[in-house]
């Protein structure tokens, strides 16, 4: 007991040292700020006007960025190789060109956009606005539930769904913790974002931003529903309570944003110049064999296979074959994409265009962002629920949901 005392003794004077008290009866610029930030209407206005400044400063800075990449790195790239090195034998001059450079070249031209959207999560993160996200979502998240501290993985599902499924240690309750688990793949990533700039972008213009916002929207909508659901059938039980922390609000670091965005980026990069760089050979060699062309190859055949499906969304056998490859890293279906169209001699967007009709084209978005997680977020399930019963049941769910949900879209798409 008295060690005890002794400590709080001198965690109070350390306090009295360090702390610093405004004047009584004085309102801080955080409580004035949070007045607005933190109520249950305004702030959650707030919240919606957040993101969608975000997705607009992506869309408006990255997007010329990455048509200037894609004209210079990718179809320079393939000229060159196709022009200038008479030398090597075809099949490497193809492999270079059609497999690599417009694989994992397309993919590499997305970092502008890549690197702004770290950016602006890293800025909310670094001033302290993340907590009030979670907190104004807590109300909304009880409906599931949960409360808002399962808003704090979810938040870093929009960089990656494996760290959204890790931060969940965070969460005391057994329950809430694997309920979030469970709905955390539904959060659209940077990798599912990146597919639906390109084709937001190819194929509804200025409406782009509005599109991209909107399946933001449908997806989140997606995990309420299913939030819902697996709290009545599935992990049933009473939601805890939210106690956390509210920091006061400060100035960024530029430094500070700096370095998460580098380092979010380089792993990015990392991951071009091994998974994507390895789907994307693989895709080459099946687009080729046996025979060089692209229609009777191994690729043709098992996305012929696939597209019965296909047809219930308006989508081709290329499509579900770039769709399919998301399963080892969600770029691939860029990377895919740029591989079955990479001796075409024209832009990805233009291309897309003579396969998919607008409605085909939303319903792609929504199969896409719906889509089963990606190899690493399986695992990363199995590895924090200790058994395969939830990695196989986020699987066939999600293959379901994402497959119904995008050909209800498509056929009410082409009916307005």
């Amino acid at each position: 007991m008295t060690i005890a005392t002794l400590r709080f003794a001198w965690v109070e004077k350390m306090m009295t040292v360090t702390q610093e008290r405004p004047p009584l009866g004085r309102v801080s610029l955080t409580e004035r700020i949070d007045r607005a930030a933190t109520h249950p209407i305004t702030g959650l206005f707030i919240l919606l006007v957040v993101l969608g400044l975000i997705f607009g400063l992506v869309y408006s800075l990255g997007i010329p960025v990455q048509k200037f990449l894609e004209v210079h790195l990718v179809e320079s790239g393939r000229a060159f190789v196709n022009t200038s090195l008479p030398g090597i034998p075809s099949w490497v001059r193809g492999l270079l060109a059609n497999g690599i450079l417009s694989g994992v070249g397309t993919v590499l031209t997305f970092i502008p956009i890549l690197m702004l959207f770290f950016a602006a999560w890293a800025f909310l993160e670094d001033v302290g606005y993340t907590a009030r996200a979670a907190f104004v979502t807590d109300r909304f998240m009880h409906l599931l539930g949960l409360h808002g501290k399962s808003v704090l993985p979810l938040v870093l599902g929009f960089g990656c769904n494996v760290p959204a499924i890790m931060g969940t240690r965070i969460i005391d309750s057994p329950r809430s913790r694997l309920l979030t688990i469970i709905i955390a793949p539904l959060v659209p990533c940077t990798g599912r974002m990146a597919v639906v700039t390109l084709i937001a972008a190819a194929f509804f213009g200025s409406a782009a931003i509005l599109v991209a916002i909107g399946i933001v929207i449908f997806s989140l909508m997606m995990l309420v529903i299913t939030g819902l659901v697996m709290n009545r059938f599935v992990v049933a039980g009473e939601s805890s309570a939210l106690l956390m922390e509210l920091p006061l609000y400060h100035l960024p670091n530029p430094r500070l944003i700096g370095l998460v965005t580098w380092q979010n980026t380089m792993a990015f990069i990392r991951r071009a110049g091994t998974i994507i760089l390895a789907v994307a050979v693989i895709i080459w060699i099946l687009s080729v064999a046996p025979h060089g062309d692209i229609n009777t190859s191994i690729l043709s055949d098992i996305g012929k296979f696939l597209e019965p499906v296909g047809r219930l969304m308006g989508l081709n056998w290329q499509m579900m074959v770039a769709l399919l490859s998301s399963f080892i890293a969600k770029e691939n279906t860029i990377a895919t994409l740029g591989t079955l169209l990479g001796g075409q001699g024209t832009g990805l967007a233009a291309q897309l265009k003579t396969w998919l009709t607008p409605a085909a084209a939303l319903a792609f978005l929504v199969v896409q962002v719906l889509f089963i997680p990606c190899v690493a977020t399986v695992a990363a399930i199995r590895q924090e629920t200790k058994t395969w019963r939830w990695p196989i049941f986020t699987i066939v769910f999600q293959l379901a949901l994402s497959f119904l949900m995008a050909a209800l879209v498509f056929q009410i798409a082409r009916l307005v």
